[in-house]
């Protein structure tokens, strides 16, 4: 790679490392091609310039911000089970692990899926995982208690109460292992 396209590349991610900060900050709407500019330390003519508009920077921003998330696929979700003699806990703790890793870019995704389709697909794939995750645990129980108690709302609650990430699955896994899930 030249110089030039090694420059060009760099400004590309300062200005999606301005984005992804700036929606975690003050979310997906709020956020100005100015206020990318000045967190980025380049002129608003160049964020335009390396992204013309929305479609491409918002899809940008939300493949660095999965990265982060690290939603598992197929495989990882069949490996999570394989041999867990616990399937309650492993569940919780492979959701709160996306959670610890992802928290703020799955808020900034969540609150923005008005803001453009891309965040619509990003939420959509998160919440598909939960189900494939749900699913393949296999723990009975009226689902839609399983799927409360695994909700982002429910973990950050339970670290507000200053629950540690490690207690917070505990607590969860009591709540579906003593019949919070029951019918």
């Amino acid at each position: 790679m030249g110089k030039r396209a090694a420059a060009a590349e760099e400004t590309r991610r300062r200005i999606v490392d301005a984005t992804h900060a700036l929606h975690i900050e003050q979310g997906v709407a709020a956020t100005s091609w100015d206020d990318i500019a000045a967190r980025a330390g380049v002129g608003v003519g160049t964020v335009y310039r390396h992204f013309p508009s929305l479609d491409e920077l918002i899809p940008a921003c939300e493949a660095f911000s999965m990265e982060i998330v690290g939603l598992p696929d197929d495989e990882a979700v069949a490996a999570m089970f394989d041999g867990a003699e616990d399937r309650v806990a492993a569940l919780v703790r492979g959701v709160f692990a996306i959670y610890r890793r992802g928290a703020p870019e799955l808020r900034a995704m969540l609150d923005g899926g008005d803001v453009h389709p891309r965040l619509r697909e990003g939420t959509a794939a998160f919440e598909a995982t939960l189900e494939q995750l749900i699913d393949t645990a296999a723990i009975p129980g009226d689902r839609r208690v399983v799927r409360g108690l695994l909700d982002l709302g429910t973990w950050d609650s339970l670290r507000r109460q200053g629950l540690t990430a490690e207690e917070a699955v505990a607590a969860v896994v009591a709540l579906l292992g003593q019949g919070g899930a029951a019918h």
